[in-house]
């Protein structure tokens, strides 16, 4: 099967991408801040959406707690954000103003194209029943996310398609197998806990609270043991 909704919503971000980058001098700040702030509060309300789909809040809190326990520990921002830098500054990618704060947003945009709750639901979803509906509707909204984001990262964005891509189609083809092995509650507490992270990254993108998404991202697995066991405890 083809992940046609994978492959149209990051043809979208690099559509958004491309044009950003080629705007960005002609739009001026006082319209490139308010919309970074719309973004952000619209990835709060789809995050508050489905964290109310959650079947075990302890499940959810546990996996969210533990999750950000361990990314914390690694310190898997910091990790993966001097990644990000080296292979920018290798390809000679040109990084605007300060190196913390670009790479900062860098890694807030990387994490919300490629691991929001949105895009790997879809993805799982499309896997099993070949419905790309939800990836067709994150990716008319990504083409405007990705054009306003690139008017301050540039052409570097690019670079997200490539594990945008790896991440999607690993759940896609990942989904058939998973899906023997979960339970209704499971999903909907995994989708709850992407949206907990899609809320944590809205906060970020409208400037009214930074906190590390990144360190958030172990969340996402340790949710489905978490899950099973107050399925088991509770059953």
């Amino acid at each position: 099967m083809v992940p046609k909704g994978i492959i149209l919503d990051c043809l979208c971000v690099l559509l958004g991408t491309n044009l950003g980058s080629a705007i960005k001098n002609h739009i001026p700040a006082r319209i490139n801040q308010p919309m970074n702030v719309i973004f952000g509060l619209s990835a709060i309300a789809i995050g508050i959406t489905s964290v109310v789909k959650l079947h075990s809040l302890p499940a959810v809190i546990l996996a969210f707690i533990l999750g950000g326990l361990i990314g914390e520990a690694v310190n898997l921002d910091d990790k993966i954000k001097s990644l990000f830098q080296r292979i920018l500054e290798r390809l000679r990618f040109q990084i605007h103003g300060d190196k913390e704060v670009y790479m900062r947003f860098y890694l807030i945009v990387t994490v919300t194209f490629c691991a929001s709750g949105t895009n790997i639901f879809g993805a799982i979803n499309e896997g099993i029943s070949g419905d790309f509906t939800i990836l067709l509707s994150k990716a008319v909204m990504d083409i405007f996310a990705a054009t306003l984001f690139a008017t301050t990262l540039g052409r570097a964005m690019n670079l997200i398609v490539l594990p945008q891509f790896l991440i999607l189609c690993a759940c896609f083809y990942g989904a058939r197998f998973i899906l023997p092995l979960t339970t209704e509650a499971m999903l909907q507490d995994f989708v709850a806990v992407g949206g907990l992270l899609t809320l944590v990254l809205g906060l970020s993108i409208a400037q009214i609270k930074h906190i590390s998404a990144v360190n958030l991202l172990p969340a996402l697995v340790l949710i489905w043991p978490s899950s099973w066991l107050f399925g088991q405890w509770i059953g």
